[in-house]
């Protein structure tokens, strides 16, 4: 093996390579720890101006930005309160016109509502279809009527004693008593009993101004509808007055009037009013049926025969006001047309219980006839056994 022979210049060659490449790699730290003054006095004054001009660029930027962000964010808040508002008032409005929509739908639904019941009401209870004929007017007649009869039955007795001159306990002088009936027979004198010289012509008229002589001596005047202001309601009390006949004179008085004669005398009365009464009774009631006359319970008004007439002439069909009633009932449904039937039952109840009243009337009459005749009878077979007794004495009397 051959060594190889030293080589200075190689060898120096070789030793200045690796102190080159070190020499590189340690140059950038010497030259960081060591600058050179003259580097830095040359790049201080530039970086330094170069440093403020950057600065004032940043500044100018940095105010640039802020005056438009800024105004940005102004118009960009303004923009979102325009726009609140805007939405606010949109929304406003959308409530307003929802409310309003609610409210007039609400008062069509009220109002079609209403109109149903309406006539609902209308075609279940009203007069033209479901409450009869004139409803109203109906119930004020019917009430009147009533009215009418209560107050006339509670004035009854008053008038008996006020108008009648041979009332149940009236004594009188019938002299003068007979003076007042020809007197009040004066105004309904015929032309027969003024030639006889009874009396004079009479003057009395009716409403209608027909003349009512003999209106007091005629039952039918009884039946005539007439007013209490009106001449021919006194030729009703005329003719009572001239069918019962005069007062029973007055008590006797003086040295005749001994207590068995007056207790006699009273008892005979108390028979014959007993008697009359019921016939007074019914003449008087007649009288005040077919008269309007002024109660206690308020002023006059239509006698309540005129009441009962009228009513049934309506459904009888012999009245103007039938016609219009029979073309109210073609439109009645069925419950109008029950209730027009309860109208009328109502009627007819009313004028049974004035026919049981009448009947009432006649029965108490009958009585008070039965009533005379047995006493008639039983006095009758009295006097037969007293003259039977004198008979039997007056024979025994010849016998001795």
């Amino acid at each position: 093996m051959t060594t190889p022979e030293y080589d200075a210049r190689s060898a120096g060659q070789r030793w200045k390579g690796p102190s080159f490449v070190g020499f590189l790699l340690l140059a950038p730290a010497v030259w960081a720890m060591c600058p050179p003054q003259f580097i830095e006095q040359l790049v201080d004054p530039a970086f330094a101006a170069a440093t403020t001009s950057l600065k004032g660029v940043v500044k100018s930027v940095d105010g640039s930005l802020s005056s438009i962000l800024s105004n940005e964010s102004q118009r960009l808040t303004s923009a979102i309160a325009v726009l609140t508002k805007q939405k606010a008032l949109v929304a406003n409005q959308l409530a307003t016109a929802n409310h309003n929509v609610a409210q007039v739908t609400a008062a069509g639904l009220n109002t079609l509502a209403q109109n149903e019941r309406i006539a609902k009401a209308r075609f279940d209870y009203g007069g033209e279809f479901g409450q009869g004929y004139a409803p109203c007017v109906v119930t004020a007649t019917r009430q009147a009527i009533t009215d009418r009869a209560a107050a006339v039955h509670q004035d009854l007795p008053t008038r008996i004693q006020s108008e009648i001159q041979a009332a149940p306990g009236h004594y009188g002088d019938p002299l003068e008593a007979q003076q007042q009936q020809l007197k009040d027979h004066e105004p309904f004198c015929t032309a027969d009993q003024a030639a006889s010289g009874l009396c004079k012509m009479g003057t009395a008229t009716s409403s209608g101004g027909q003349s009512l002589a003999g209106a007091d001596l005629s039952v039918a005047t009884l039946f005539t509808p007439s007013m209490e202001n009106e001449s021919l309601y006194k030729a009703k009390t005329g003719f009572i007055n001239n069918v019962v006949g005069l007062p029973d004179g007055p008590l006797p008085t003086g040295a005749s009037a001994d207590r068995a004669s007056v207790a006699a005398y009273e008892l005979a009365k108390a028979r014959k009013d007993a008697i009359m009464s019921p016939a007074l009774v019914a003449l008087e009631s007649i009288k005040l049926d077919y008269s309007g006359i002024s109660t206690a319970e308020g002023g006059s008004d239509l006698p309540l025969a005129t009441y009962y007439d009228n009513e049934v002439k309506r459904y009888g069909g012999n009245a103007p006001e039938s016609a219009k009633w029979a073309s109210v009932l073609t439109a009645q449904n069925e419950r109008g047309l029950l209730v027009e039937l309860l109208k009328i039952k109502a009627l007819d109840l009313s004028m049974q219980g004035q026919t049981y009243r009448s009947d009432e009337r006649m029965e108490a009459m009958l009585a008070s006839l039965v009533a005379n005749a047995v006493r008639q009878s039983s006095a009758l077979s009295q006097s037969r056994a007293v003259q039977q007794q004198s008979e039997r004495a007056a024979v025994m009397q010849q016998v001795k």
